[in-house]
């Protein structure tokens, strides 16, 4: 591993993330309230023929641009149903991607400033980011936000390039608007503000504002405005003026100063910053506000700087607040860290607050080896049986030792003067991925509780064996976009509209049966069949149970599981 890192220190790093990450995204279900909706936009879209203007289950979803969808459609155009570790990889690809391009940036700074970075140093910053907790996460999850950071880096470091008089003049001047464009055409407006934001203030802290023409003259506007002038004629084609409208200002202006959705206090941010770059917020944010003067000297460290801190504040000034808003920062916080780092590394501080995270790890890896023995002597803990064998597992253990061995050595690296600040963060994210590989097996039997995969497989076989006509759902969270995998419409119930229901499978979540006075005695004799917090009834026509023998099924069981197609 060592001489690995020694010759290829970024290579070695993604090819760690794959190794750890890969056996996750082909695992686990996906989660109803986004992942599943982008789906069923995606499938809608096809179904209607609309390629700039999206609907979900009727309505207007002007919410995102296209370009996400038109990958999720491709995917889907290719494989003929939509293949969950194929889709993972929009996100995972754009992760690592981004990670390639900040250690490339930082090689290069360390050319124009004649700073030398070493390989552990690389290695410790591609892992401190693509460990932070934000930025893990969205790597294996269906989101847009890693594809826009993607282009938000890109267009970032084009811009470096043309600064430095670094490559080719002209196709940079040309990639800059390029690379703006796709990241509003991902996402939306912070695709476009954050590289404008990062540009304009990098050239006013500069002392070189007039020379802004240079990078956002008419070539770079002109760029943007054919781009944006193609899209929005499209989606007026495709959707109609009032489409067009509700994307323009509705989803952008409305939501900015008076937001619908995740609506938050103006010092959201303040509080989300911590566990978003966790584990290592406190080092990054320390590196940030510290007399890392030799950071701010070089022309990459002050961009990594205000690009970071103009975006924070825009977000947070901003009505509609979600932490993962935050992730296009990220980058900038975590390599700026490894620039501060040489002239603040050997800075006792450093190594104190790289340590506290160390020890909030210690102390969790502990508590999932011992985990048996806290919920037997803390009856208050008790877990329903399914987490509670899980507590159990081998693999569980395995984890724990993992991440508590490099928590260990970890703190060992801290208290050694000889042995660079930077080597603890490598150790403890190494000990991180490893511990997520080792609970990869578990994760099929969480994925009753994750997603709607199992308990669409139970009800179509129930459907099928029995022959009713429908599904209904009571006290089951957005299952609208669980067309995707059943293949038709959901009928949405409240307790109190099941009076006289029939004819139809039934998902309701467990704990709410005994309490929806319409069922009564009608379940009594019937077969339910129990997928991780819900219950599965047939109701025939005539009331009797469902013909076949269909008992209670394992939510983990893959060979149960179907694939996506309507």
């Amino acid at each position: 591993m060592k001489s690995a890192i020694r010759l290829h220190p970024v290579v070695s790093a993604i090819l760690l993330m794959a190794l750890c990450l890969i056996p996750v995204m082909a695992l686990k279900d996906i989660s109803p309230s986004n992942e599943l909706r982008y789906l069923s936009i995606a499938d809608e879209a096809i179904e209607n023929g609309n390629v700039f203007a999206f609907s979900n289950h009727g309505e207007p979803y002007a919410d995102k641009p296209p370009l996400y969808f038109w990958l999720l459609m491709l995917s889907r155009l290719v494989f003929g149903e939509h293949n969950i570790f194929v889709l993972n990889l929009f996100s995972f690809i754009p992760a690592v991607v981004t990670i390639a391009v900040m250690d490339s940036w930082l090689m290069q700074t360390g050319r124009q400033a004649s700073l030398k970075f070493s390989d552990g140093e690389r290695f410790a910053a591609a892992m401190m980011l693509g460990t932070s907790a934000m930025y893990l996460g969205t790597a294996v999850i269906l989101r847009m936000d890693m594809l826009m950071t993607m282009f938000i880096v890109l267009s970032l470091y084009t811009f470096y390039k043309m600064y430095r008089g670094i490559g080719n003049a002209r196709m940079n001047g040309i990639l800059l608007p390029v690379y703006i464009f796709l990241a509003l055409f991902t996402k939306g407006p912070v695709g476009l503000l954050m590289p404008l934001a990062g540009i304009f203030f990098f050239l006013l802290f500069s002392g070189k504002l007039r020379t802004a023409g240079k990078y956002l003259g008419l070539r770079t506007w002109g760029i943007l405005v054919l781009l944006c002038g193609l899209w929005f004629l499209g989606v007026w084609l495709d959707g109609g003026k009032e489409y067009l409208n509700n994307l323009l200002f509705h989803q952008t202006f409305d939501r900015a100063v008076d937001a619908f959705h995740h609506k938050k206090p103006v010092w959201y941010y303040l509080t989300a910053i911590w566990y978003v770059a966790a584990p290592f917020s406190t080092v990054m944010v320390y590196s940030l506000f510290s007399r890392a003067g030799r950071a701010y000297v070089t022309d990459a460290g002050r961009l990594f700087f205000v690009s970071a801190l103009a975006t924070f504040i825009m977000l947070s000034a901003f009505s509609s607040k979600l932490a993962v808003y935050l992730l296009p920062v990220l980058p900038f916080m975590a390599y700026f860290t490894i620039l501060a780092g040489k002239n603040i590394g050997k800075n006792g501080w450093m190594r104190v607050l790289t340590g506290i995270p160390v020890f909030l790890l210690m102390a969790v890896s502990a508590a999932m080896i011992f985990l048996p023995l806290i919920l037997h002597y803390v009856p208050q803990l008790s877990l329903p049986e399914e987490f509670s064998s899980l507590s159990r597992s081998l693999w569980l253990y395995a984890a724990g030792a993992a991440l508590l061995t490099g928590s260990v050595l970890s703190a060992k690296a801290i208290f050694s003067r000889n042995v660079p600040w930077t080597t603890p963060i490598s150790t403890q994210s190494v000990s991180l991925l490893l511990a997520i590989l080792l609970l990869s097996p578990l994760v099929p039997r969480l994925n009753g509780y994750i997603g709607y995969r199992n308990l669409s497989c139970v009800a179509r076989e129930l459907k099928e064996i029995s022959g009713v006509s429908g599904y209904a759902t009571v006290d089951v969270s957005r299952p609208e976009n669980m067309d995707v995998y059943l293949g038709e419409d959901v009928k949405i119930l409240d307790r109190d509209s099941v009076e006289g229901l029939s004819d139809t499978v039934l998902m309701i979540r467990t704990s709410s049966v005994d309490s929806v006075p319409a069922l009564g005695d009608r379940l009594s004799g019937l077969h339910p069949v129990h997928v991780g917090p819900y219950t599965v009834f047939v109701l025939m026509p005539d009331r009797r149970p469902a013909a076949g023998d269909v008992s209670s099924t394992d939510s983990g069981d893959s060979a149960s599981q179907p694939s996506l197609h309507r």
